[in-house]
């Protein structure tokens, strides 16, 4: 069998990677010529890190990056809101969560991949399925497999072309993204802070030694630019303009966040759509490439079991409700957690620093918790 995998991302690469191991054939087509990280970095939780312990990447990974003890919601003046203590997750799936550059991690899976496993500067425009599947790409050449699965991202050409229509939905929040060179207080060590504020919030984790990756999110209908970024969060603790200032204006990214609205299926004939192609989520739970890689766990469980499009529709199945839970999940956290109403606010604040620590474990436990298979 020989599959094609559209699109370079860590949910194609990590497909790849199980399937190789597999036994399975697989040529991943990536339209861009180089092949650069999105983003600046990345939280692994423990779902991702218990499918990447499937392929023993779990001691480099944790080598490469910086593990997590805690997650922390704090104000923007660093008082204490809600906190997620990740050791008891730990100990109860064996690994822990881990923050590292995005391109450590994609160097990472394409240095276990086969090679000539990925070729670069193929655009697909267009998908023929029938006894073969065929892609056919802008520079007129031709690829024949017996599957396709897309991992294009949010704006996938194949979703396009091939499935019903689709809704991408903003809402109107800009994000700025980037690596600052500072050494951060031992307290913020070995912990993810973000701090809520009104109509916006930062966050910042520690992902290498005196590498701080952050983001920062700023309701707003237009692009804002770089111009005044350390304004827009002026009021904030010290430490988040020490952060800022320590940032190399071209280790800067600005992009405007959306998901893809739940669509009614991920799959078709020879053909099935993968991460954020499938069920793209906003960035609020950090749970957006851990979900492409619990599903490149599944769907190549299934592939390994199953004929194609039975194996697809089987990954589906398995993977649709948590997706859509973490879809939906992640769109509301992002509306509460930049309200501006001071008094709706203070109401938040009121509410989540008085959740009992039960139902907070509880709510977790559902997401680092693998699909069952």
């Amino acid at each position: 069998m020989q599959i094609a995998i559209i699109g370079a991302g860590i949910g194609g690469l990590t497909t790849a990677l199980f399937l190789q191991r597999q036994g399975i054939e697989v040529r991943i087509f990536e339209q861009s010529p180089v092949l650069k990280p999105v983003g600046a970095g990345i939280i692994l939780a423990h779902n991702a890190m218990q499918v990447l312990r499937n392929l023993s990447l779990e001691t480099t990974i944790t080598a490469l990056g910086k593990p997590l003890n805690s997650l922390k919601i704090k104000t923007s003046t660093l008082e204490d809101i809600n906190a997620i203590d990740t050791q008891y997750f730990d100990q109860k799936f064996d690994v822990s969560s881990v923050a590292i550059k995005r391109s450590d991690l994609q160097n990472l899976l394409v240095s276990k991949l086969k090679n000539n496993t990925i070729v670069l500067n193929k655009q697909v425009v267009n998908i023929q399925t029938g006894k073969t599947t065929t892609l056919h790409f802008s520079d007129k050449s031709q690829f024949e497999c017996d599957a396709v699965i897309s991992a294009d991202g949010i704006h996938s050409t194949t979703r396009k072309r091939l499935f019903d229509k689709s809704q991408i939905r903003k809402p109107n929040q800009m994000c700025w993204r980037g690596i600052a060179n500072i050494h951060l207080p031992q307290h913020f060590k070995n912990e993810l802070n973000e701090l809520w504020g009104r109509g916006s919030r930062f966050g910042f984790v520690e992902v290498a030694d005196n590498q701080v990756y952050w983001y920062g999110l700023y309701d707003s209908r237009e692009s804002l630019g770089m111009h005044g970024l350390p304004e827009r969060f002026e009021t904030y603790a010290p430490i988040v303009n020490d952060i800022l200032s320590k940032t190399k204006a071209d280790r800067i990214h600005q992009s405007e966040i959306a998901d893809l609205k739940p669509i009614p299926n991920w799959h078709r004939g020879s053909v099935c759509l993968l991460g954020d192609a499938a069920h793209a989520t906003t960035p609020n739970m950090g749970q957006g490439a851990c979900q492409a890689i619990e599903d490149a766990y599944v769907l190549s469980h299934y592939i390994a079991t199953d004929p194609i499009e039975s194996a697809f529709a089987k990954f589906e199945q398995a993977r649709r409700n948590k997706a859509t839970m973490i879809v939906n999940m992640s769109w509301q956290l992002g509306y509460i957690s930049q309200l501006k109403n001071p008094i709706l606010s203070a109401m938040r604040n009121f509410l989540f620093k008085n959740a009992p620590k039960r139902y907070n474990q509880r709510q977790t436990e559902r997401i680092y918790s693998l699909t069952p298979l």
